[in-house]
């Protein structure tokens, strides 16, 4: 019997999942698809926003104004890359009054530094943005963070200090018991004495299971996005908004930690939960809207488009709550943006809520997330040591992103293994680049067939039957066994 089930692998629930590692109580996370972050958290701005959108008083603003301030220790704490580079919101028109009331939120909810800038100073400092311009709001402590590393790395962490994760498992069924719950998977049955609903764009469904009439319903609300080439890292060095409406913050111009352009989202509900296309509509709105932030956008550079979902609600707030009718299970639900920011805040109510039903000792032995090594990151020094220690360091799988096949194999046998060709590009960024995996998919492939010791054709590309090769493949490989 386990204390505590956290349902859904998001960076909410691996967030969690590591604040109560560090306690003296049983933690299993269940995940239902092949690796994490597969929802939300797999697609979205990558923004830590500083919290002048949410509405004052609202569980939203407390949590994007903590959540900002603790990303700096998190991110160096999980060896994350976090940048503050700050953010503007343009008025073009008569939007200026927009703009005051928006710094009056954003200091009500306790955000620092905010200043109101005119047209010279915006062109000044990002010569790209639209000349019409004639005001912008600035917010110094918005920041960009890697949402696949801060999710593997939390949960890899959680997993050297006691936790423990099973994939692939759906939770179906939940039952009250006397000592507790009874957690009905796809594969198995569990019993806890707590659950903690991350769920993610499902969190309604599991408040279902238990209550099918209780008035809570998650809409999906589908973002599109463009990525631009690393040749347009300089395009702009700062997060660009629109004027915030009613469906969010609107469409977007930021760089990413790892040095392209990010472009978008939409913001369209949809009924179909894992409805990922991207739409010939839904990408001109990007560039049409993108457009008016920034002219001169270079979209022949674009290499990849996606889509992410968001899991909007009508309870206008984040849904932080322990339905009386069922005690000891607290859910995290309708955590739309600036659900990113917010969730190591989350995190911490997560762990306040434990204690206040138990006596939770604080383990005296907690071991601290080791840094995975980067080639690319490397001296010139550094590397050669490495290559005599082992060739595989030398032999680059991915040129574009410059990742080693070590790196793919330390990946495929860490805590958290992967076994995708996605759960790869999330951890080392292989097949990320320019080509977009044209060079790499194939020689990723073969290693996951070696280290897993599976025919190569079984590989997929997320999981379930997203197989990449149809029938046997013409290149004979013969899969090794480990030494």
């Amino acid at each position: 019997m386990e204390d505590v089930i956290i349902i859904g692998g998001g960076v909410v629930g691996s967030l969690i999942a590591r604040e109560l590692s560090f306690y003296e109580i049983s933690v299993l996370l269940l995940e239902k698809e092949e690796d994490i972050p597969m929802g939300s958290t797999k697609a979205n701005s990558a923004i830590v926003h500083s919290g002048y959108d949410p509405l004052p008083g609202t569980l939203k603003a407390k949590t994007n104004v903590e959540g900002n301030r603790l990303y700096k220790d998190l991110c160096e704490e999980l060896k994350v890359p976090f940048k503050r580079i700050g953010a503007y919101v343009l008025a073009f028109n008569d939007e200026l009054k927009t703009l005051l009331e928006l710094k009056e939120r954003g200091k009500t909810n306790g955000v620092s530094e905010i200043q109101i800038l005119k047209r010279e100073e915006i062109l000044k400092r990002e010569p790209n943005i639209n000349e019409e311009v004639k005001y912008a709001l600035f917010f110094p402590t918005s920041g960009i963070t890697n949402p696949f590393l801060l999710t593997i790395h939390a949960l890899e962490n959680a997993i050297e200090n006691g936790a423990k994760v099973k994939l692939r498992e759906e939770v179906i069924g939940i039952e009250k018991k006397d000592m507790g719950y009874k957690v009905i998977t796809n594969k198995s049955e569990y019993y806890c004495k707590y659950i903690i609903n991350c769920a993610g764009i499902n969190a309604d469904k599991i408040i279902h299971l238990l209550d099918p009439d209780y008035p809570f319903t998650i809409t999906p609300r589908k973002g599109e996005y463009l990525i631009l080439d690393k040749k347009a890292q300089n395009f702009v060095k700062s997060t660009i908004f629109h004027v915030p409406t009613q469906k969010g913050k609107g469409v977007l111009v930021t760089p990413t930690v790892d040095g392209n352009i990010l472009l978008g989202p939409t913001a369209e509900n949809i009924e179909d939960r894992e409805d990922k296309s991207t739409s010939h509509e839904g990408l001109l709105e990007v560039k049409e809207k993108v457009k008016k932030l920034t002219p001169n956008v270079p979209f022949s550079l674009v290499i990849n488009i996606f889509s992410g979902i968001r899991a909007s609600s009508t309870y206008k707030d984040f849904f932080v709550q322990e339905i009386p009718e069922f005690k000891n299970i607290l859910h995290f639900a309708g955590i739309d943006s600036p659900g990113l920011t917010s969730a190591p805040s989350l995190a911490k109510m997560a762990v306040e809520w434990l204690k206040e039903k138990e006596n939770i000792k604080r383990k005296k032995n907690i071991k601290n997330f080791e840094k995975i090594i980067s080639f690319k990151e490397l001296t010139e020094e550094e590397k050669e040591n490495l290559i005599k220690e082992d060739p595989k360091w030398g032999h680059i799988i991915c040129r574009c992103e410059h990742v080693s096949e070590m790196e793919v194999r330390n990946a495929i046998n860490s805590p958290l293994p992967a076994r995708t060709l996605e759960a790869i590009k999330k951890r080392t960024r292989a097949g990320m680049g320019r080509c977009q995996g044209a060079f790499c998919s194939y020689h990723i492939m073969k290693i996951l067939s070696e280290e897993l010791e599976i025919p190569i054709n079984m590989i997929t590309l997320r999981g379930g039957k997203s197989f990449l090769l149809n029938g046997e493949n013409k290149v004979r490989w013969k899969y090794a066994k480990r030494s």
